[in-house]
Formats: C-alpha cells, sequence, structure tokens
C-alpha cells in the first residue's frame, strides 16, 4: 500500500483490496450466508466443567448451496438441521457437521441443496469452560465466612473479543456480520445472571433451576455478546437522565463490595450523559450493567450493556485509593461507555479498523475525565501512556497503526500500545489541527451516517474532510498506514527558526532486523505534521502563535532569532523535538509554559538521551532545572522513572552519583510540599490534594532509590496506619518493600492476602516482589505458579525481570518454568510479561535472552516481542555508554 505525501489509497481501491482479502484469507466466511437474528440458550454447569446450548439462526442465502460454512472452536456439535422459511411444512433439511480446528470453523454438509432464499440453521452443541479466561470461562472467589472459614464461588463469564465467541456457540464469528440476539440462560434460580439486554420474563423450573430470557439486543457484532452468571449481587438501580429517557444503570460486583460500587456509578452517570451530549445521538442500548469479575484477562470489554471489568478497575473505596487509582477507574469506565456508540453502535468491517476504536475510546476517556474531574490535570497525566507509545514507536520494528489482519493470532496481537496510545495520540493531534467543535461535527456526522453498520477508517477521514475542508485523509493515511514518527528539529536562524525533520529511532540499524531498501525508501517520506508552534524573539516578550502543516524543511521571519520557542504547545503533536541546549534552557526557565510542557520536555530530551543525541550532563541539567518549582505530580512521575532508568543504566559503578543526585533533585521540594501541607487549611481543596500525591511521588523516590535512612525509618511506622493519605502510605509500602525483612516481608504478604480492596492487593503484591532479598524473592516467584491469579501472575513476573538487582533470578524462573507459564496464563498475557526483558542491561544477558527467544515461541505477540528484544538492545547499548 503506497503510503507518501502525494499518494494514498482511494476509497474504491481500498474497497477492492478489502474485498480481495476477504476472498483469500482462508479464516474468512464466505458472503453467500449472512445472519440477521440468534436465539441462544445455554445451560452450564457451574459446578462441573461443561456447558449445553442450542443456537437458531435466521440468515439469508445469497445463492443455492450444498453447505454452509460457520465459525465454532473447541465445541461438540451434536445435531444440526436447517429450515427454509417459505417452507410450510417446517421440513428439516439435516446436516453434517465438520469441524476444522485449525481454521476454527465448522461446515453444515446439507442433505439436499438449498436455494437462494432466507432459511432458520439450527445446532445443539456441548463444550467446555475455557481456561484461559476467553469463551465462555469459569472466574472463582472466595468469602470469609463468620466461623473463619472460607467459602468458593464460581462463575460463568464470557470474554469474547477478538475471535472467541466461537467457543461458546457456533456463529458467524467477524465483525462485518452484524445482528440481534435474543439470549436465553437455564440457571440455579439462587443465582444472578445478567447479559447485554434487560430480563424480560424469568421461569422457574424443576430442580431448582430459572429459565431466564433477555431483550433482543440491536443489530451488533458476535464479539459484544456477553452473560456473567453467579453469586453476584447488583447495586440499587440509578435512572440516569438520557435523551431517550431514563437509562438504567447499576453495578454488579462479588458480595462484601457493596461499598466500593459508588464512585463507579458517579463516574459512569456523567459519563454517559457526556457522551450523549458530545455525540448528539441517544445512548443505543436499554440499560448500562458494570459487572466485576474476579478473573478478567483484558482490563475491561465494552459488551454492550454488560460491560465487565477487572475488579481493580471497577471497585474502589476513594477515601483509600491513590490519585492515580481513582484516575485510573475513571478512565477504563469512560474508555467502555464511548465504545458503546464508537464500535458498538458502528463497527470496523474487520479487524485491520480495530485500531480506530480503541484509539477513539482512548480518546474520548480522557476526554471524559477530564470534564469529570478538571482538577485532575488528566491531558498532563495521559504524557505517561503517550511516552510509551512513542518509546515503541521509536524501534525499527514497530508497525503502522492499521495493518493487514489476517488470522485470530494476528487479531488479537492488534491490542497493543500502538493500537491504544499511539492511536489516540495521533486522534488528538488531528482534533487539535482541526479544532474542537470542528472535529465533533465531523465524529456526529460520522455516527449517524453509519449507526448499526460497518465502516472502513477511511469512512470516518472523509466525514472530518467534509466538516473541515482539511485534506484529512491525505494527512491520516500518511501517519496510520507507517510505522515511526518525525523528529522536528527547530534551529535559531539570523531572521528567526529553521523547521526540518526526519524519521526519530533510537538506532540507525536495528540489532534485531535488517532494514530492506523499500523501508529506507519509506523513511526518507516525510510526514504530513500539524504544528502549532509558538515564539519569544525576547524571554519576557509577547507570544506569537504559528499554524502550519510541516512537511519539507521550512523558514519561519520573526525578524530575528527566537529566544523561546514551544514547537509542541500542549503536547499535542505525535512528534520528538529536537531543540539546542540554549532553547532547551530558555523553554524549561519559561514562567508561561505549562507542566505538560515541561513534561514534553523531558520526555523529549530522555528520548535524545537514549538516541546519543543528548548527553547525560545535558539530561542531568534539565532534570536540575525543571526539579526547582515544578510541582505537578504527573511531571514528577516522569522525573522519577528518568531518574530510575538513570539508575539502572549506570549500574554499580554510577550508583553512588545517582544517589546524591535523586537526594539533591527531591530533598528541597519534599521539604516545600511538607511545609505547604502542614499550614493549617479550612478546606482540603484540589491544591491539597494534589500536594498529597506530590508527597507520595517524592517520599518513594527519595526513600526507595535515594536510600534515604530517615524516609526508611518512617514508612516502618507509616504503611499500617489508617489516619494517612493514600498517596503516602502507598509510597511508605513501596519504601518498606525494598529494605523489608523477612519478618515484615512476611507481614506484607499477610496484607497481601487479608486485602479487603482490589487496589490493595496489588499494591501489596507488587511490593513483594520489590524485595532485594534472593530467598524473598523466590518465594514470591512461586507465588506466581500457585497462589496468585493468572490474569495478575504475568504483570508480577514482569515486574521481577526488571527487578533492578534480582532481574536475572527473575528471568530464570520465567526461563526454567516457561512451557508452564505459557500454558497456564492467558495468551493475550504472555507479551505483557516478557516486557520486563526491556529493562535488561547486561549485554551477555541480553545475548541469553535472544538465544532462547529464538528458540521458544508464544502463541501470540510475535513483533509485539520482537520489539520487547529491539528496546532491551537499545538499553544495553545505552547502558555501555554512560557505564563508559
Amino acid at each position: 500500500m503506497v503510503t507518501s505525501k502525494h499518494s494514498y489509497t482511494p476509497k474504491r481501491y481500498l474497497t477492492l483490496w478489502l474485498y480481495a482479502l476477504h476472498m483469500t484469507n482462508p479464516y474468512r466466511l464466505p458472503t453467500s450466508v449472512t445472519p440477521h437474528r440468534y436465539e441462544l440458550e445455554i445451560w452450564p454447569d457451574l459446578f462441573g466443567t461443561t456447558f449445553e446450548g442450542s443456537v437458531a439462526i435466521e440468515v439469508v442465502m445469497t445463492e443455492a448451496l450444498s453447505e454452509i460454512v460457520l465459525h465454532a472452536v473447541d465445541l461438540d456439535i451434536q445435531r444440526a438441521w436447517v429450515v427454509l422459511d417459505h417452507d410450510e411444512t417446517n421440513n428439516r433439511v439435516p446436516a453434517t457437521a465438520v469441524l476444522d480446528p485449525e481454521l476454527e470453523r465448522v461446515t453444515l454438509s446439507l442433505a439436499e441443496t438449498l436455494p437462494a432464499g432466507a432459511a432458520t440453521l439450527h445446532l445443539r452443541f456441548t463444550g467446555t469452560f475455557n481456561e484461559q479466561l476467553v469463551g465462555l470461562y469459569q472466574s472463582r472467589f472466595s468469602i470469609d465466612e463468620d466461623d473463619g472459614s472460607s467459602t468458593e464461588h464460581t462463575l460463568a463469564v464470557t470474554q469474547f473479543e477478538s475471535t472467541h465467541a466461537r467457543r461458546c456457540f457456533p456463529c458467524f464469528d467477524e465483525p462485518a456480520f452484524k445482528a440481534t440476539f435474543a439470549i436465553t440462560l437455564t440457571v440455579p434460580q439462587d443465582l444472578l445472571a445478567v447479559s447485554n439486554s434487560a430480563e424480560v420474563l424469568r421461569e422457574e423450573l424443576d430442580g431448582g433451576l430459572a429459565r431466564i430470557t433477555f431483550a433482543d439486543t440491536m443489530v451488533m457484532s458476535t464479539y459484544l455478546v456477553a452473560f456473567v452468571i453467579g453469586p453476584l449481587q447488583a447495586t440499587p438501580t440509578r435512572m440516569v437522565e438520557g435523551m431517550n429517557g431514563p437509562i438504567p444503570l447499576r453495578v454488579i460486583y462479588p458480595p462484601g463490595s457493596d461499598h466500593l460500587c459508588e464512585f463507579a456509578l458517579e463516574v459512569a452517570e456523567a459519563g454517559l450523559k457526556f457522551f450523549e451530549n458530545y455525540y448528539g445521538i441517544p445512548y443505543p442500548g436499554d440499560k448500562v450493567d458494570l459487572v466485576a469479575v474476579p478473573d478478567f484477562a483484558f482490563g475491561a470489554m465494552e459488551n454492550l450493556g454488560c460491560i465487565t471489568f477487572r475488579e481493580v478497575l471497577l471497585l474502589v473505596d476513594p477515601n483509600e485509593a491513590t490519585q492515580p487509582e481513582l484516575h485510573n477507574v475513571c478512565d477504563v469506565i469512560n474508555h467502555e461507555l464511548a465504545h458503546m456508540w464508537f464500535g458498538d453502535l458502528v463497527t470496523m468491517e474487520w479487524w485491520n479498523g480495530i485500531w480506530l476504536n480503541e484509539a477513539f475510546a482512548t480518546f474520548m476517556e480522557v476526554s471524559a475525565t477530564d470534564a469529570f474531574r478538571p482538577d485532575w490535570k488528566v491531558w498532563t497525566s495521559f504524557g505517561l501512556a503517550r511516552a510509551a507509545a512513542f518509546d515503541t514507536d521509536a524501534l525499527h520494528s514497530t508497525r503502522p497503526i492499521e495493518f493487514e489482519v489476517v488470522s485470530p493470532a494476528e487479531a488479537e496481537a492488534m491490542f497493543d500500545i500502538l493500537t491504544y496510545q499511539k492511536g489516540a495520540s495521533v486522534v488528538r493531534m488531528l482534533e487539535q489541527y482541526l479544532g474542537s467543535e470542528v472535529f465533533r461535527t465531523g465524529i456526529t456526522g460520522y455516527l449517524e451516517q453509519h449507526a448499526y453498520g460497518m465502516t472502513e477508517t477511511a469512512d470516518l477521514w472523509d466525514a472530518l474532510e467534509a466538516a473541515s475542508g482539511e485534506p484529512v485523509r491525505r494527512i491520516m493515511e500518511s501517519w496510520i498506514f507507517r510505522g515511526g514518527h518525525p523528529l522536528v528539529t527547530v534551529e535559531n536562524t539570523a531572521t528567526g527558526l529553521r523547521l526540518s525533520q526526519e524519521r526519530f529511532s533510537y538506532q540507525a540499524d536495528s540489532l534485531e532486523s535488517s532494514s530492506s531498501a523499500e523501508s529506507s525508501s519509506a523513511e526518507a517520506e516525510p510526514w504530513p505534521t500539524p504544528m502549532v508552534i509558538s515564539t519569544k524573539t525576547a524571554a519576557d516578550g509577547a507570544t506569537t502563535e504559528h499554524r502550519l502543516l510541516l512537511e519539507h524543511a521550512v523558514e519561519l521571519d520573526l525578524g530575528g532569532p527566537a529566544a523561546v520557542v514551544q514547537a509542541n504547545p500542549g503536547g499535542n503533536g505525535f512528534f520528538r523535538v529536537n531543540l539546542s541546549e540554549s532553547l532547551r534552557t530558555s523553554l524549561a526557565t519559561d514562567p508561561t509554559a505549562t507542566s505538560i510542557e515541561f513534561f514534553v520536555l523531558l520526555d523529549d530530551t530522555w528520548a535524545g538521551f537514549l538516541a546519543n543525541r543528548v548527553s547525560a550532563e545535558e539530561l542531568e541539567g534539565l532534570l536540575r532545572v525543571l526539579c526547582i518549582s515544578e510541582s505537578d505530580p504527573a511531571v514528577w512521575r516522569r522525573i522519577s522513572s528518568v531518574l530510575s532508568e538513570l539508575h539502572r543504566l549506570g549500574g554499580e559503578g554510577r550508583a553512588t552519583h545517582n544517589r546524591e543526585l535523586i537526594q539533591e533533585l527531591c530533598d528541597q521540594s519534599l521539604k516545600r510540599v511538607e511545609s505547604f501541607l502542614g499550614t493549617p487549611q479550612q478546606d482540603k481543596d484540589e491544591d491539597h490534594g494534589r500536594a498529597e500525591e506530590l508527597r507520595g511521588v517524592l517520599f518513594s523516590l527519595l526513600g526507595g532509590l535515594g536510600e534515604d535512612e530517615e524516609l526508611r525509618l518512617s514508612a516502618r511506622q507509616l504503611w499500617q496506619l489508617d489516619s494517612i493519605d493514600a498517596s503516602l502510605r502507598s509510597a511508605a509500602i513501596e519504601v518498606l518493600a525494598m529494605s523489608a525483612t523477612a519478618q515484615e516481608h512476611a507481614q506484607l504478604t499477610q496484607a497481601w492476602r487479608d486485602s479487603t480492596t482490589p487496589q490493595d492487593e496489588l499494591r501489596f503484591l507488587s511490593a513483594l516482589i520489590d524485595t532485594n532479598d534472593p530467598e524473598l524473592f523466590a518465594q514470591v516467584l512461586d507465588l506466581a505458579r500457585t497462589e496468585v491469579r493468572t490474569q495478575n501472575a504475568p504483570y508480577l513476573l514482569r515486574r521481577a525481570i526488571s527487578h533492578r538487582h534480582l532481574g536475572e533470578q527473575g528471568w530464570e524462573f520465567v526461563r526454567s518454568h516457561f512451557l508452564e507459564l505459557t500454558e497456564r496464563f492467558p495468551s493475550s498475557s504472555l507479551p505483557r510479561m516478557l516486557e520486563g526483558i526491556r529493562s535488561i542491561t547486561s549485554r551477555s544477558q541480553a545475548q541469553q535472552v535472544a538465544q532462547f527467544l529464538d528458540d521458544n515461541s508464544i502463541p501470540s505477540g510475535e513483533l509485539v516481542l520482537k520489539q520487547h528484544r529491539e528496546r532491551m538492545w537499545v538499553n544495553v547499548e545505552a547502558a555501555e555508554r554512560v557505564r563508559s
């Protein structure tokens, strides 16, 4: 596909390309049969390992057929037949089912050739609950009884995105095959059952069972079908004022968590109102249930009306959680609600377009959270996610945001940082360039035009182009069909500024891949880069704004050299900026610059350091300037991560220097914030809350890497106090974990087991693996194989591999148990576990890791793993430079 600025793929050619891809892709179904309505009934055995089901699928056949192909995997098809709609005798045409496990399809060979027209497919089937948290699976939780015993309970839960509905029932499991779904569940009477739409009928059956029927859904894709069954409880229904009348809203939760639901209800109510107002379109479902699931491989899932979540991202006590934890809950709820329109109502035609669903929902989550809590300054915090996307996109092994998807494994691999964070950053850049109201008008037009239908990415660009008059398609296709991003170099001239761009990369030549002539040619092509530049010709002078679409080098006439240049105001552009040291310093001391702009300046400088464009001395100089006056917690988190990585790269030879640098930068800032917090205040306003958050960041950094003995002693006293704010308590736990004695580590272990909130459970689990004692470290590693939930264990091992002192021990554990871990953990989480190798700084260890990964593959995430390996070598080379 051509992606240069002069030539892009016109929509008619793109459509033909997609059609040709469909016809040649063995994983795609024929289009000669299209579904319109499913009647699905499931009988799960929650106390066993199996389920039974039946499905009647109303279809239209566009030609005479002797066989029908649909999706099914891990199912036993017991009976299948077809009834023609025009057959008044209701004559059944028997069918023989032949499963193809490799292509995850079932072929129904018909006893006779059927004419074109409407028909209903009938299938009876059985299946086994999936053990990797996809399809239909079991989730378990325990409740402590009054007598001290513990009772285990079981749920049946679905997770169908991307291609796992076929593991629960035979279906046309592609996004484009939209249909309505009438779902019926037969379950024990004392259990709660929820699905996509409202319950309309409950019939009591013999044997203590109930047959529950739900209303027909709107037209939607199979990956959005959902149901959850188990001994759960529901909050009282909250009726949210909506455009078409009240919207019923509930939180569904395990018993004992009712006190953790109110915050989610507040966020969701505000979110529903925000999105109806933004889109100008009523909520498309008949109710909203937010369901907390104890075992969940992903963060959350946007099933229409039945949104499923990890407990930690839904259930929270605002009085015990840190602000970032509340922020995460808010973001995830808003992300999934945004999908109700962008993804559920309007859906991508195939998985290559999933990036737009997720990128737009990520962009909208930040917008909605910003409206809900403007005091959180969430666009500054978004810089952390944006920085992580930059980090991967600076690799030779990055990928285009949108690329060809063929198999289910490739569809699953689309759910990565480039889809979410880079995609959202590019969408944000476009919104700021077009103007927020023009952008919003285009979005509403797109949703109205394609409601209940399917789209290709170009359909959105066309809608925005119609609303704005700007060449949106040309701009955006240059960004989404090509990996990487530009480095914009800003240079002073005698009369103003010269701007030029090149591709930014950490390494001139990748150690993990070779570059072809074609890729080199693509790298030479410029990006059409929307920019808004602010300049001053004197440090205390007036600011002038310049808007341009940078492609080739340009010069701006300012009447003289610039004193201050902000080339990426608000951090809205997805590009790096290369400033001279003098321009960097003038920007760092500019009193009109915002926290997000300081964040971007530091992030760009750190990237320049990794790419060997900026020296360690220049980086440390910038840190000293920023730390004097900056008080935004998000900026300090980036400062903390830079100092942490500098500490890692420097090794033992620079440990004393780096420790003293941390003490120098943090000590006075901590004293200032403690002085502020010690001042009597009538009301704890937003400044007080942000000051508490900042104190937590500084306490953790200074007491941890800074090895401040006074703070380490304080941590031992503070971590069990309920009277202190959540940020300080969390920091005290982090600091204690690094130097905990065996007795203290045992206390932390018990605190993890006794956690009363999902946030505390993860907080203490992370603390356990931060120990510097090899024996205690080994004990925690073993917990990953036994006691830690499979949804959390891969992330625990990622943290273990990246441990500053015991990382080699963590890697050896993963290497020696690799087969066991890959069989036990959800396949989607394995690339996340191996992300820990990015932190390796030893060349010999990196070589061992590379050899092991050459010899051992994982089910999905091949490209992500390649990116981890290349980033590992970036770290190794940077460490060798620093240590030399």
